[in-house]
């Protein structure tokens, strides 16, 4: 059986359609993307302004990397000192009218320095390419997620 209802427009008409679009695309994400997840949850939140999104568990950090790429989003190292589990790597997003966190709890320091390593350097590169110097207020394409650049209250931004 395949609901295939990814309308976003319909989904904010009540409720049930935006739980039925969310199971829709939890039921696309577990037959397509390259991990498979620990757990699918659908559920309404506030940060989703009132729409049902999917929290999915996945297995390793690695796995939160893979599925980001393939979905289009970035990953986000968050650290919980005080916990068991020090390190959580997240992505979040919107796939076809569905908002998702995809996410992990682990303990490996070593998989987040390598990530904030990459982060520099491709902020780096997104300096050189758009030829900006380190206190420029212009958002880059694809580096504002990593808190590479801070754009200012009065920074015109350009796609």
């Amino acid at each position: 059986m395949s609901i295939n209802l990814t309308q976003p427009a319909s989904a904010s008409a009540d409720p049930r359609s935006s739980y039925l679009v969310a199971l829709s695309v939890a039921e696309q994400i577990i037959s397509a993307s390259p991990v498979m997840p620990n757990s699918v949850t659908a559920s309404r939140y506030g940060e989703w302004d009132g729409k049902y999104g999917l929290m999915l568990h996945l297995a390793s950090p690695s796995d939160v990397a893979v599925f980001a790429r393939w979905i289009g989003a970035h990953v986000v190292n968050i650290a919980h000192p005080e916990g068991k589990y020090p390190f959580e790597a997240a992505a979040t997003g919107v796939w076809h009218g569905c908002p998702f966190r995809a996410w992990v709890l682990h303990t490996d320091a070593a998989w987040v320095q390598r990530q904030q390593d990459k982060a520099g350097e491709l902020a780096a590169q997104a300096h050189d390419m758009y030829d900006l110097n380190a206190d420029s207020a212009h958002v880059v394409p694809g580096c504002a997620p990593y808190g590479c650049l801070a754009a200012a209250a009065d920074a015109e931004v350009t796609a």
